[in-house]
């Protein structure tokens, strides 16, 4: 169904991934996302190669991170199922919607790692699609590109409605950015802009206030970015999980999505978070 099965790393020990990182950080480079298979590891070396990767990509937690700043989550999915109305999602449709980690924060996730704890559902069940925004990015036009370059975005928290604290003022950034890592440009919209909603908008355009029609070109280009996204089976990726496997990703590069056909009570994993700035998404310690 999807263009490209991710090919995990098959480990024999967690010694094995030290003796061989740098092997996998430069695949991580390039490929945006790794995944390590074959050994259960445990959360504080989930967290060391957290760290490790942090070294080399600019991230945080790294090796000088104060270990009292570092952001981590359990997920098993039902708080959404229960907030959504989403517990019989089949396996080949989307659970999760496409999403741009922490889009509307000030210090927005740029990586994580998601140790899948427990998985004892079948396999091919809540897989996880992947879409590279610098590739979406790399489909669209020059005039687009020449206008989008020339948006500020404004966004709040939007869909994820169990955040801690409100947010009074949206956060303000160019809609074209660098990944710093790759050097690439990445487009930074969101997959669920809606604009009936007030979440995610057009701020400025070329330092001004934006006029209705740039308004309109503005959406007409979100539609564009979206429908790549959900439709452009070459730039999309699939992971399958298993019982133990580690994901490192790159989240400011990577849209991503989750498909259904599982229980909460079959699916567990918990996740590091990696900021650009040592402090919590809220761009202050929690």
């Amino acid at each position: 169904m999807f263009q490209k099965a991710i090919e995990p790393v098959q480990i024999e020990s967690f010694e094995y991934i030290l003796e061989n990182i740098d092997e996998y950080v430069e695949r991580f480079s390039t490929d945006a996302v790794v995944v390590f298979r074959g050994v259960q590891i445990s959360r504080d070396q989930q967290l060391l190669i957290m760290r490790i990767f942090g070294d080399r990509i600019g991230w945080f937690p790294n090796s000088t991170s104060n270990m009292n700043q570092v952001w981590s989550y359990e997920e098993n999915h039902q708080y959404t199922m229960d907030l959504y109305n989403k517990h019989n999602i089949a396996k080949d449709e989307i659970f999760i919607p496409w999403h741009i980690e922490h889009i509307g924060h000030k210090n927005p996730a740029i990586g994580a790692t998601w140790n899948m704890e427990k998985f004892t559902c079948e396999r091919g069940l809540g897989n996880t699609l992947f879409a590279n925004i610098a590739d979406v990015h790399d489909a669209f036009d020059g005039e687009a590109l020449e206008f989008l370059n020339k948006c500020q975005i404004a966004a709040f928290y939007g869909w994820a409605a169990d955040e801690s604290e409100p947010q009074t003022e949206p956060t303000i950034y160019p809609a074209v950015q660098i990944h710093r890592p790759s050097g690439r440009c990445a487009l930074r919209l969101s997959p669920m802009f809606n604009p009936e909603e007030e979440f995610f908008y057009l701020h400025e355009f070329d330092g001004t206030a934006p006029t209705e029609s740039q308004k309109n070109i503005f959406f007409e280009l979100s539609e564009r970015f979206t429908k790549i996204i959900y439709e452009n089976r070459d730039i999309q990726q699939v992971h399958a999980w298993e019982q133990y496997d580690v994901v490192v990703v790159d989240l400011f590069l990577m849209a991503h999505a989750v498909l259904g056909g599982f229980k909460s009570e079959d699916r567990f994993f918990h996740g590091y978070w990696a900021h650009a700035k040592e402090s919590s998404k809220y761009d202050a310690a929690d």
